[in-house]
Formats: structure tokens, sequence, C-alpha cells
């Protein structure tokens, strides 16, 4: 297995999956949806033997309740609705991959990265939160690989801890908005009738709430001009977010399509813009590091696969077993139905449960029920609990990359003053989507 998987890689599917995804938006028949859905069976094939022990670990358990699930309610064709779902996230990493590449040699990121050279210690911490959230809102993870050198070599360990905790912080509300996330594709999926305009402003408002408290709760010894100085170092990027933002916005209004397929559609665009009078050097970089790219997000293709196969079979087993009307028999308030999706998405983050598939079960459950919560509000709060799950999470990608980047324990970001956020911030949340809801979305 291992001497085939060297010989024949999954790369090439994904590239031929993101042109049937771009084909699809103007022309789907049903056999480019068959084929997506046994190109993706056949990636995740070839990626078994690729994938770390980690990503082994997440997945069999979803594996094995999926099948159990499949056997008992007879949902084979539900398994395969599934690897279809699955088909266009890969055009969506490609997207990503692509993006982060081109962002690599944007000299607006290697001014932002100057900025913190020339920072006092005390202003450190204001420019971190900023910058994590900004840069975080395009490269997602991969702003750690900026801001985690900025700290001197010799750096002690509670400085190196109060800038991982504050990089987290920041970085982890990007998803409350940006579209570059997982998160928002994941959610997008689940509750396509979201306009992307909407879910995308709220996203906003509540991103710069939760930055402004956690500079109350953690940088009260930063002033507001301190604070200024790195907004203001960030001024080059925000134009090209903005730009971003506004195109995919703009698509998705047009063009009827859902934020996530909005987004698959104007990156490629933007990549021939920014590359059409590029040298042959350059468009061989970016050919050659999109490729590499590719060929290290198979772990998170998986767990996506994974989680949305078990997804469309739940939603049978859900519905047979009555889970629904239990559920909307209790007659929960509308603010307590916010609390739910929020907070049971980071608590299970807590025992291990990845967000991916706490959030599928938690939609699963609530969106087909008349709960008075509006889907855009819906959408806010599973994101607000994926970015919980995502800053304070076990099984997270960006608390382990964190922990690695500033050689922070991990156990010490979770178990730390993110959780206090995460508890504070999640209780003003749900008083401001309830506030929301009742008064622009209420029937």
């Amino acid at each position: 297995m291992a001497n085939v998987s060297r010989i024949i890689r999954p790369e090439p599917i994904l590239f031929v999956l993101w042109a049937n995804e771009l084909i699809q938006f103007v022309w789907s028949p049903p056999v480019l949806q068959t084929a997506a859905g046994w190109l993706m069976i056949v990636f995740v094939v070839l990626s078994l033997p690729r994938i770390r022990r980690g990503t082994v670990y997440l997945c069999v358990p979803l594996a094995v309740l999926t099948a159990g699930l499949t056997l008992n309610f007879d949902q084979a064709a539900g398994v395969m609705r599934g690897f279809q779902d699955a088909a266009v996230f890969m055009a969506f990493f490609g997207s990503i991959v692509l993006l982060r590449t081109l962002a690599d040699r944007r000299p607006e990121i290697s001014r932002a990265r100057d900025l913190f050279t020339s920072l006092r210690t005390e202003q450190i911490n204001g420019a971190f939160l900023v910058g994590a959230h900004v840069i975080g809102s395009i490269l997602v993870i991969g702003v750690m690989a900026i801001l985690a050198p900025v700290l001197k070599h010799d750096a002690d360990a509670l400085i190196r801890r109060r800038a991982a905790e504050v990089s987290q912080r920041g970085m982890c509300l990007a998803p409350l908005w940006s579209p570059f996330w997982i998160a928002s594709a994941f959610a997008t999926q689940q509750l396509p009738g979201v306009p992307a305009w909407e879910i995308m402003s709220l996203g906003l408002a509540m991103a710069a709430i939760g930055m402004v408290l956690a500079h109350i709760m953690y940088a009260r010894d930063v002033g507001l001009s301190d604070l200024w100085r790195a907004l203001l170092g960030f001024a080059p990027i925000v134009p090209t977010v903005a730009l971003c933002a506004a195109l995919i916005t703009g698509l998705s209004a047009v063009a009827g399509l859902s934020t996530l397929k909005a987004l698959i559609a104007t990156i490629p665009f933007l990549a021939v813009l920014t590359l059409i009078a590029a040298s042959m050097a350059t468009l061989r970089a970016v050919t050659t590091e999109t490729w590499r790219g590719s060929s290290r997000i198979s772990d998170e293709i998986i767990v996506v696969t994974a989680a949305l196969v078990l997804g469309r079979v739940s939603q049978v087993a859900i519905g047979e077993i009555g889970i629904g009307e239990t559920v909307a028999a209790l007659t929960i308030p509308t603010w307590g139905v916010i609390a739910s999706v929020i907070f049971i998405v980071t608590l299970a983050s807590l025992v291990g449960i990845h967000q991916l598939v706490s959030m599928i079960v938690v939609l699963v459950i609530v969106v087909p029920l008349d709960t008075g919560v509006n889907d855009t509000i819906l959408m806010e709060a599973a994101l607000i609990g994926w970015a919980f799950a995502s800053m304070i999470g076990l099984t997270a990608v960006s608390t382990a990359t964190a922990s690695a980047m500033f050689g922070v324990p991990r156990i010490q970001l979770i178990f730390g003053p993110n959780l206090a956020f995460a508890a504070v911030f999640g209780a003003l949340s749900v008083l401001l989507l309830s506030l929301v809801n009742s008064l622009f979305f209420a029937a």
C-alpha cells in the first residue's frame, strides 16, 4: 500500500474536483455530481497512508458510528451524498492554498511583519491581538508563522505564553465573519440560505466587540494610542481583505451563490488578475507552492469528509429516533437555543470532540426546528462556538499550532485566560444575538 501511495498520489484528484466544482457553477448534470462522490472516495483511500495518527484517532470513531447508523437505518445513499457534499470542500481548500501562496508574496504582509520589530514590549500584546485577527482572517493559522518569530529568542516563558494567548484570542475571533475559515464554509453548507452580507456584517460587529472585550480584560495597561498605532500598521492589509470580502459578498448576492461557492469562484479569478503580468519565474513558484500546499491538507479534508458523511446519515437517524421532536417539546426560549449552540460546541471541544462533529450534530438537530431563531443568528452562534473551540479545544489545530510555534504547553493555552474570555464573551454573545434576533429578525 505504501509503495502504491508513493506512485499514485491524491493531489491530482484535488485539482480535478476543484475544476469539477467550478464547472458545476454554470452546468451541473447528475453525472458530474456522481463523479465527484466517487472521486472523493478515491481521494480518501489514497490519502489514508499519509494522514497523521491524530487524524486516525479522530476519524475512526466517526467512521464506526457512521457505519453503525448506515446499517441500522439503511443509509448507503446518505453516505454517497456525504461524499458528494465533501467534494465542494476540495475546491474550498484548493482556493485557500492558492490564497495563502499569493498572500505570502504580497508586500502588505511583509510590511505587517516589519511593524512588530519597531514596537515596544508593552505594545506587542495589543499589536498581536489586532495582527492575529487581521492577518488571520486571510491566512488562518498561517498567521502564527508571522507572529511567533517576532519574539526575541531569549523571551521568557511568561512573555511567550501571553503572546500565544493573545494571538489565539485575536485569530480565533476571525471565523465570526471571515469567509476564508473552514468554519464559515462548513456552516454555510448546513445553512445555505443565509446571505453572505448578513453573516459577514453581523460577524464583523461581534468580532469587534470581542476584540474590545479582550483589550479591556487583558490589555488595559496598553493605551488606546498604542492600540491605534497597531491598527494603523495594518492599514496596508485592510484594503486587500476588504476587496476580497466585497467581491465574495457581491458575487454571492448577484449570482445567488452561497458564501462557500462564491469564495471558490472568486479566489481563482483574483489569482489570474494578480499573476497576469507576473514573470514566468513567479508563475512557476506559485504553481509549485500551490501543489506542495495541496499535499499538506489531506488530514483536514478527511476530517471534513468524515463529519459530512456522518452528518448526512445522522439527519435520517435523528429523525427516526425522534431527537428533534424531543428537543422541540422542551420549548426552549430563543436565548436558550443560542446559548445551547454556542456552549455545546465549546464544551464538546474541552472533552476532545472536534468542532466539525459537534457543529454538524447541533445544526442537524436545531435547523429543522421552529425555534424562533433566525438562520443568520443561528449561523453566527455556531461560528462563535467554533471560535471558542478553536481557541481552547483539546483537538483544535490552532491550539496545537500556537503551542508549537510559541513553545507553550497546550494545556496552559486551554486552561488559562482564554477559557475565562470564552465564558464572558459567550455570555455577552448570547445577550447580543438574542437582542439582534428580536429587533431585526422577529416574525
